[in-house]
């Protein structure tokens, strides 16, 4: 491949030049979407779309422009997240501001609002909790998409609830989404009974995480991540405890690895208090949450 434009010089680049050199270097250090992730970078650095750049190949781009643009293209080779230095990612119909506060939303946990939202439109006014909101995706997501819903956003770090506030405050929805600092299922005592809890917990192994790809390891928080030794705590406190903040006929989705899916599904009908809990699979066919109906009503032995 030809030198990447990392050094300043007196030659003029156009668009497609930079789009060129810099992504034919960035696929030589192995990124698998590097024409794709270098027209971003470039374009966050121009304010301007794909189509855009596609539209502007032949403009030259300033020396000023340029050093942004090697800024940025140097930070990606160190394998910090592109969603970190594009400032934001976008998730089902909502735009999210990230940084390293707290965990990119990944396009899988849509699936949590999809479930959700498909449940609680039927209902009047619904409320939700959604526990360890990290940037308050699936939060803001289930306001957006659900008339008359309010939400609690509850997550243990204070950095990444900023972060949480600062979405929802760009998205108009600060009335609807109450933000919550502390530990989980104990910050919802008395806001409930809830329609639906919803929960991306954390759920790595704690021994896996230092081998995770770099941009995960290295600049994602590591509470955001570290599920304890089977990376099941969080899980089995959700599978124990989520019923007694639940309506009944209330719905409960939880996501977790494909290893993880079938113990927490059982945990979760080993108690009792649930009709039902299914697996729910990815686009790509994994299994990657758990969902799960509780009873409307409590069995209770019959004297005879």
């Amino acid at each position: 491949p030809r030198s990447c434009p990392t050094s300043s010089d007196d030659q003029t680049f156009r668009v497609i030049d930079l789009i060129t050199v810099a992504s034919e270097h960035l696929q030589a250090k192995g990124f698998e979407n590097a024409r794709l992730e270098v027209e971003r970078l470039l374009g966050s650095v121009l304010g301007m779309r794909r189509m855009e750049l596609y539209l502007a190949f032949d403009r030259p781009v300033d020396e000023h422009d340029r050093d942004s643009f090697r800024a940025l293209y140097k930070r990606r080779l160190a394998r910090e997240p592109l969603q970190h230095l594009l400032g934001e990612t976008g998730f089902r119909e909502v735009t999210i501001k990230t940084d390293r506060r707290a965990l990119i939303p990944r396009p899988e946990t849509e699936l949590i609002v999809e479930e959700a939202a498909a449940f609680l439109r039927s209902k009047d006014n619904p409320l939700v909790a959604d526990l360890g909101t990290g940037t308050g995706a699936i939060a803001l997501s289930v306001a957006c998409e659900v008339p008359g819903a309010t939400v609690v956003a509850v997550d243990i770090s204070e950095d990444a609830l900023l972060l949480a506030k600062a979405n929802a405050r760009r998205l108009g929805l600060e009335d609807v989404v109450t933000l919550v600092c502390g530990d989980m299922i104990a910050c919802l005592e008395g806001r409930g009974p809830f329609d639906a809890i919803l929960s991306n917990p954390p759920y790595v192994r704690t021994g896996d995480i230092d081998g995770l790809e770099p941009e995960v390891s290295r600049y994602e928080p590591r509470t955001a991540l570290d599920g304890g030794i089977e990376g099941m705590d969080h899980l089995n406190r959700l599978a124990d405890t989520a019923h007694t903040h639940l309506k009944p006929g209330g719905l409960l989705v939880v996501e977790c690895a494909e290893d993880q899916a079938d113990r927490l599904r059982d945990r979760i009908m080993a108690g009792g208090q649930y009709d039902s809990a299914e697996i729910v699979y990815d686009l790509a066919g994994r299994k990657r949450m758990v969902k799960a109906m509780k009873k409307v009503k409590s069995e209770s032995k019959v004297e005879s």
